[in-house]
Order: structure tokens, then sequence, then C-alpha cells
């Protein structure tokens, strides 16, 4: 059945612009957007009578997240430090607990729990090795997301490296039981697979058209470890260039310690970056240099990197880009923030055609803002809505809907 949403409405159109519809409206037919626009016109085209119900505050589409760690979702905020010391002595751990099938349905459960209250419907998401933990974040499902079972050889605990299905074969068998719109190969991160192992998943990848998901140059210390193992790599990104893991269906977490040939390596294969700013900062890490991204007109979209990143807000993430490029000189605006963590998230997980913005033909996933605000100019209303700590932002939207139906 046909239904209106009245409300006002910020659809980003690229990273340069948004349409604001003041008295706006957003007609959903099972669940699909039939036609959005000023209300006085989407009303008189809708003919018959339709349902309205009008909402107070601000509709925007749905925040995509194209780079999470569901499995570290308890621990968000709580530990910090030095990436690798991090890993060792909190991350991995944690993600070890995974091997408990219960304490994983759990820990799924909230976590899409908790990112639709905070706006999130779709992302990209790292489980832990266990192909039981994966399988029940698939089962749990809430939105739209693409996951991927962890994928580590060497150099970690066997705790970890016991579960790992990282040879080709069996790795092929669990790929089986999956969807592949929703499964992507991802290799932790060099340091934790052979040259060889790395190699074979590429081909695994090559076979199956997959997405493929990873960490590259995110810290000085990750940086010189590659270095030692891979020592006839010229750069950290040849590492994964020689294994064939570098595609258009490839997402690059964080690349910050890169240099140019890795920035034009990156930009010949087509393949993304997943920009986060607030675990680089909560990990002590450099600013992202967006300026370089740019020249190498490289495609990218925001996340929030929990649990690295301390928070799972897409409201904070957003905040975050503005102040650390701003802070460090490099213009950045709402308009890019609000498009990077929509409609260039869900080109970066494939799902252009469906999702990321309020356009005929896609779902109708959206959140809703609160509208009061000092500010004259959508901008500034937009700013607004940014500032505050994580935990507010958190709890900021005012609904969220999937396929026009609220759920949280």
């Amino acid at each position: 059945m046909k239904k209106i949403f009245r409300a006002p409405i910020l659809n980003p159109l690229d990273e340069n612009s948004w349409r604001f519809y003041r008295d706006g409206a957003l007609s959903v037919d099972d669940g699909v957007v039939a036609d959005i626009g000023e209300f006085s016109s989407v009303i008189e085209r809708a003919g018959s009578d339709p349902e309205v119900e009008v909402l107070d505050g601000v509709v925007v589409p749905g925040f995509v997240d194209v780079h999470v760690h569901w499995v570290q979702h308890r621990v968000r905020g709580i530990f910090a430090g030095e990436l690798l010391t991090w890993l060792q002595e909190h991350i991995w751990p944690e993600e070890a607990r995974y091997a408990d099938s219960e304490l994983a349905g759990a820990a799924a459960t909230q976590f899409y729990t908790d990112l639709l209250r905070a706006g999130t419907v779709a992302g990209m998401s790292y489980s832990s090795p266990h192909a039981e933990a994966t399988e029940v974040a698939f089962r749990c499902m809430r939105g739209d997301w693409v996951i991927g079972n962890v994928l580590m050889a060497v150099h970690a605990p066997r705790t970890l490296t016991d579960f790992s299905l990282h040879d080709p074969d069996t790795l092929r068998v669990f790929m089986g039981r999956i969807d592949q719109a929703h499964y992507a190969l991802t290799p932790r991160f060099a340091p934790n697979l052979t040259a060889e192992s790395l190699a074979a998943l590429g081909r695994v990848a090559a076979d199956a058209g997959c997405f493929i998901q990873t960490h590259l140059a995110e810290s000085v210390a990750e940086l010189q470890w590659v270095r030692e193992l891979f020592p006839d790599a010229a750069n950290y990104t040849e590492v994964y260039d020689r294994a064939g893991l570098l595609t258009p269906k490839t997402i690059l977490g964080h690349c910050i310690e890169m240099c140019d040939e890795e920035w034009q390596c990156i930009r010949d294969r087509g393949s993304w970056v997943a920009h986060c700013p607030t675990s680089n900062e909560a990990l002590g890490n450099r600013r992202m240099p967006l300026e370089r991204l740019r020249a190498y007109g490289i495609p990218f979209a925001l996340a929030s990197d929990i649990g690295g990143g301390p928070s799972h807000s897409m409201l904070h993430v957003m905040q975050r880009f503005l102040v650390s490029h701003r802070d460090a000189g490099v213009a950045v605006t709402p308009q890019e923030a609000l498009y990077r963590s929509t409609k260039a998230g869900a080109q970066c997980m494939g799902r252009a055609s469906v999702g990321g913005d309020l356009s005929a033909g896609k779902r109708a996933d959206f959140v809703l803002l609160p509208r009061k605000s000092a500010a004259e100019s959508i901008e500034g209303w937009f700013e607004d809505c940014l500032r505050g700590p994580a935990a507010d932002l958190e709890q900021r939207p005012q609904g969220t809907w999937l396929r026009g139906g609220h759920v949280a």
C-alpha cells in the first residue's frame, strides 16, 4: 500500500551538492521510494487518497558504514594505544571469545539493534575467523550488510588462527553456503598471511568475483612489520597487488602511510578506500591524507571502524571527518560528509542501484534527525546535528526506517 511521509527532506546528490525539500514528501510503495519532492507536487501525483504520516524532524537517507568490526562492538572505546599492541593485548583476546556461538548470537543482535538506533542501515563488516560466528551475523542481519570472516594464518594466537578458513578448498566450501551478494573475502591484513596464502586467496576471489576487504597502511609500526615480512615488495600495496587482491570490488581500510606509487596503483585497479577518521584519532595514527586521495581521484566512503573507532555513530564519524581535515587546512563540506556516509557507501558496496539516497526506485531506508536548530541555513542545521559527544550522537536520530517500516 502506498504511503507518504511528510517532512523536510535532505537528499545527497554528489560530494558537492544535495537537494533540500523544505515541505518534503517521500512516497513509499512496497518498501521502495515511488516519488520524492515538495509535498504539494508529490500529493498531486499520488492520485488516489494515500495515507500520509507527518514526521517531526528532517529526513535523510539511512547511513552506510563501509568498515566495521562487529565482533569488536562490545569493546568499542574501551581500549586504545598503538595499533599492533592494541590488537594483541585487547582485540584478539576479545575476538577469540566468538568461538562461543551463544555469545556471538547475543552480540550480533545487540550490534544490529545499536546501529539501527544510530541510523546505520547498511555497511561492510568484519567478523571473527569463526565460521559459526560469521553465519550468526548473517542470520541476525538487519539492514543490508556485506560480511566476511577474517582470514589469518600466522603471527596471531592459535585461538584465532586454528579457526581461520584461509585454506582455499575449505574457504570455497564455506562460501558455497553464503549468499555471495552479502559476502566479502577478508584477509585481515598482510602480516597475518604469507605471500603464498595471499595469492591463493586472490585466485579464490577472482573465481568467485566477490568483494574483498582488508586493511592497508594504517600505522607506521604496521608498515615496518610488512617491510620485514615481505622484503621483496616495493611497498605495502604491492603485497596485495601481486596477490591479485586489488580489484574494483576491493575496499581498503585506512590507507594513511602511502607513497605516490601506491596511490597510483589503487587508482589503476579501481579499488575503494574506507576512510575511518574516528579510529585514526583514537589509536593515535596520522590523519588520512585526503588531499592525495582526491588528487588521484580514488573513490572513498566514510566508516566507523569500531572497535578502533570509539563509536558506531556515523554522525560522530562525519563530525570528526569535518574537524580533522579542516584543522589541517583541507576544505571539506557538510555536503560531502553526508554523501560519503550514504550514497558513496552504497556505491562502494555495490548497492548504488538500490540504496544510498532517496531517489525513486530505491529502498525507503531513512533516518529522522531533529529539526531544532538556531542555524539559518540547511548547512548550518546539518552541522548542528553533528555537534556533541559520541554518546549523544548515537542517540540523536529520532527514528530509523527500513523499507518504509519504523525499526528503531
